[in-house]
């Protein structure tokens, strides 16, 4: 007798739907369906029914492994090296000079790049701080955050295809990155040693966590519902250093607007500082 194979149906997709937006605010649409059918069905027939996996996961802590196959599934974060030009600008020529200065000779630098997908966007930041001459004057630290597990393992390999570096000029490459298996190009070692990453819904991040100069976040919030891109702005602004930077998208910016972070306009860009 031949098992059949699951089917996510639209009642049970509505559960998943609920249970990804209660956790991390994050929207499935209907668009997200067969995506999310197809990167669990093996793990549904194991379940033996889509609902059955329902059951089993929807009380795991959004850490665990299982669950974090969820997020892997519901999640599609494409991405790519020194997107958003103008944003980069003002970070590299305007925002970090003036954190550099606010800290003082010994004072290090601390960035989170939140909903960093598969890790261009810190990888980025850290390759435009050596290209200003910061790397190795003072502590520099960069931290990516994504809720997708898988996002993470991928980000940590620091490996990437030609795809993600269509952005990215010869002389950056040669630069930046040092050459992999089958044609793939690797982040430099030195640039990999100031950037960790690490799996957590933005929701889940605590208020009174390690304070940043500057968090950027850019293009994610409008994957979130109201509730979460408002509980998200208020997190960013209270894990800002005094004087410290927030930068978004520009899909992304009235999010910002109730916090008590200022509407600044630098000659590249627009950002929020505490």
């Amino acid at each position: 007798m031949i098992a059949r194979t699951p089917e996510l149906s639209e009642a049970v997709f509505g559960l998943f739907q609920d249970l990804v937006r209660r956790r991390t605010g994050f929207v499935m649409t209907p668009s997200h369906r067969p995506r999310l059918e197809s990167r669990l069905l093996a793990d549904a027939r194991a379940a033996g029914s889509f609902y059955q996996l329902y059951a089993e996961r929807r009380d795991l802590a959004s850490s665990h492994p299982a669950f974090g196959r969820i997020l892997d599934a519901a999640v599609n974060g494409e991405t790519y090296f020194f997107r958003d030009p103008d944003g980069l600008a003002a970070f590299s020529l305007e925002i970090v000079p003036e954190r550099l200065l606010s800290g003082g000779a010994d004072g290090s630098l601390l960035i989170w790049s939140a909903g960093c997908a598969t890790g261009e966007e810190p990888y980025t930041l850290a390759m435009l701080l050596g290209e200003r001459g910061v790397l190795g004057t003072r502590p520099v630290h960069i931290r990516g955050s994504d809720l997708s597990p898988d996002n993470i393992r991928r980000a940590r390999l620091g490996v990437y295809g030609l795809h993600s570096l269509r952005s990215t000029t010869i002389e950056r490459r040669d630069q930046h990155f040092v050459q992999a298996e089958g044609g793939r190009l690797a982040v430099h070692p030195d640039l990999r040693r100031i950037v960790d990453f690490d799996t957590r819904p933005i929701l889940e991040e605590p208020k009174d966590g390690i304070a940043y100069d500057v968090i950027v976040c850019r293009n994610v919030l409008i994957y979130l519902d109201e509730d979460a891109r408002r509980r998200s702005a208020e997190l960013f602004a209270a894990r800002l250093k005094p004087g410290g930077y927030l930068l978004l998208g520009p899909s992304d910016a009235l999010a910002a607007a109730a916090t008590p972070l200022t509407l600044v306009r630098l000659e590249h860009d627009v950002a929020y500082r505490k």
